[in-house]
Order: C-alpha cells, then structure tokens, then sequence
C-alpha cells in the first residue's frame, strides 16, 4: 500500500519524562489521525532532530513519533557521565510508555547503529511493540563486528580475549572518552562534506562517548535476538553500497538473527548515513511497511 501523505503540518512538541538515572526529552511529531505510534532511537551520538526530515516525513504519512534523546545527548540534560547500552534501553522503554499514554497506538520502534540495537531487543521483549525497524544492526558477538571499527581485521580471529582486555581497560578508566574517528572511520560512513559541517556545526551534538559506554556496546549480549523467543517482527534496513555495513554484514546479522518475521529493507544510495542524507527518498518506503505492520494486527 502507499502512505497518504497529509495536507497538514504535524504539530511538533518538546516533553521531558523521568528515566532512569535522570530526566531526558522527547521530541513528538503529531499528525492528524495517526495510525500508529514510531518510537525512535537515534545512532552514535546523536538526537532526533538531526533526523527532522525523515520523522517529520513520517508524521506526514500518518504515524506519529516519538524522538528519543537519551540521557546526555540531543536536548536531554548532560547530568550523566557514564552510562551503558542498556541505559538507552530504559530511555526507549520509558518513550514507550509515554507514547502509549498520549496516543494509545500500536507502537513501532525504530534506530539507527546502537538505535538499531535498541529497537530490536524492544521488539523481541517489550509486548508493548508490535514491529521493530533497524538500521544498521550491530549483533556484538559476531566476530566480523570488527569490520565496522577502526580495529584491524586479523582481531576477528581473537576477538573474544581483545573484548575482555577493552573491558578491562573501560574499567579501570571508565571516564576516559573518545571522539567518533577513534573507532569509526567517518569517511565510510559518509563522503559528503556537507554532512560533517552540518555534524560540526550541531550544539546539540554529543561529540564524544566513555569507554564504559563503548565497551558496553561490544561486550553486551542480547540472546533475545537470535535463540527465537523474540516477540515481534524485526525489519533490518540496509544500503547495498555502504561501507561500513556492507551487505557481507548485514547479510551474516540477519542470518544469525531469529524473529517471528525477518526482512532486509534494502536501499541504494551508497551510503551509512541514508536515513539523514536521503530522508526523502526512504521515508515512503518505510513508511508503507509500518503502515502493513499495524494492517496485519487489526
């Protein structure tokens, strides 16, 4: 089916929400008459509004959203300094209850990287979501994550022993934070300079992320997602040109990935950075496969 794209603008609101450590925000986009209700998590240090295009885009095809900004990132106070993947876990479960007491919809949870993962785990335990999206999927206990780091490709053969060494490090200096181009190389993420600018210029920007918190992203487990207890559906969006997640990637996480529907979403555009850099083109896309999602529940 195709998504109706409505006449009117939807009405954007800022709500701050108690989770967990701390306060964080919620950016909510409301249309008229939505169907249902897509919580989204945004990637590596970043926030909802550097993704305005695509999830207003969303709310003009009839689904409302509601943006995470987790603890310490985007417009959510800087309070706390070290916190771990499944903080922001907490973060999504809480826009979940709040998107559920101001819409009272069938939710869908969207991410982007460790967005990607946070939508996923919701989707295979959270009974509250119906359908989870997620862009960039990381499954941190396959070897061949190391593909999408700075790390050297021979660690894939002794991935476990360096993992536990960059645990041990993280705890002994928990506080000690790196900027992105430590252990993602940005050019493969995106050739644009446009987007760096943009990236450079953006106040709301996180910068940089602890060692806790990174070490958490490649040392936490989710046997949720591939031991076939998973609740809802879980829709992997991928780019066939991407660079860091090249097909290779995504094709070895989805086949280790277990789910009561799986599908790859794949895209064109040669480009990690295809849910910012073209918004337009994908929001469609997306947005009639959520719209089948909520048809297949009724």
């Amino acid at each position: 089916m195709k998504s109706a794209v409505h006449g009117t603008v939807p009405l954007y609101s800022e709500h701050e929400i108690e989770s967990g450590l701390t306060q964080i925000v919620l950016s909510v986009w409301e249309p008229v008459d939505p169907v249902a209700t897509i919580v989204f998590m945004p990637s590596t240090l970043s926030h909802p509004l550097f993704y305005e295009s695509l999830l207003r885009g969303f709310a003009e095809r009839g689904l409302a959203v509601v943006g995470v900004h987790p603890l310490s990132h985007g417009r959510s106070p800087r309070a706390v300094k070290r916190f771990t993947i499944s903080d922001l876990i907490q973060n999504c479960r809480d826009a979940i209850s709040f998107a559920q007491a101001h819409f009272t919809l069938p939710v869908i949870t969207l991410g982007s990287c460790q967005g990607g993962i946070v939508s996923a785990v919701l989707a295979a335990t959270d009974p509250r979501v119906v359908a989870g999206f997620s862009h960039n999927l990381v499954l941190s206990e396959l070897p061949e994550t190391v593909s999408i780091t700075r790390f050297p490709r021979w660690v894939s053969h002794v991935y476990r022993p360096v993992m536990a060494i960059f645990r041990m490090i993280a705890r002994l200096f928990p506080d000690v934070t790196l900027p992105i181009q430590y252990y993602l190389d940005p050019m493969r993420m995106s050739t644009d300079p446009a987007l760096w600018r943009r990236v450079e210029r953006d106040p709301l920007w996180a910068g940089r992320y602890s060692l806790t918190f990174l070490s958490s992203l490649f040392n936490t487990r989710f046997p949720v997602l591939t031991d076939g207890t998973a609740a809802a559906p879980i829709y992997v969006i991928a780019d066939r040109g991407d660079r860091l997640f090249t097909p290779e990637y995504v094709n070895q996480v989805f086949g280790r990935l277990s789910a009561p529907h799986k599908e790859i979403v794949w895209f064109g555009f040669n480009d990690n950075m295809l849910l910012v850099n073209y918004a337009d083109a994908v929001v469609e896309t997306l947005a009639d496969k959520a719209h089948e999602v909520v048809l297949g529940i009724r």
